[in-house]
């Protein structure tokens, strides 16, 4: 008889990551990332620390967080500037909020300036 076990991979699921900047230890952030199992979040949240020199706190599923983190609106940890296509990872993301009320477009940007081009060339011209 066959180990059914052995042969099944985890399903990929949200992974929620606590660090901090190694300059400004008094501010804590959080990302999330998509991994199927522990050794490959483990693997993500490795890499991540050596290539930012964050220090992590902890990581664990989202889906035992604690409620506040599935109810908080957490930025991936890896995302692109809708602008420059520029990869960051270690500021806030900045979002479009071109009119206040209007949530449609959902731009992510890497700098006021590529906010402000983007401004100009998406909702202005």
């Amino acid at each position: 008889m066959m180990d059914q076990g052995s042969d099944v991979e985890p399903p990929e699921e949200y992974w929620v990551i606590a660090f901090f900047k190694s300059y400004s230890k008094n501010k804590t952030y959080y990302r999330q990332f998509m991994a199927a199992g522990f050794y490959e979040a483990f693997d993500t949240v490795m890499t991540f620390s050596e290539k930012t020199s964050c220090q992590i706190l902890w990581y664990k599923e989202k889906r035992k967080c604690d409620s506040k983190f599935t109810k908080l609106g957490i930025p991936l940890l890896e995302s692109f500037c809708t602008f420059c296509n520029k990869e960051f990872n270690n500021i806030e993301p900045i979002k479009c909020n071109y009119e206040k009320n209007d949530f449609s477009c959902k731009s992510e940007f890497c700098s006021l300036d590529c906010k402000q081009e983007h401004f100009y060339f998406k909702h202005i011209r």
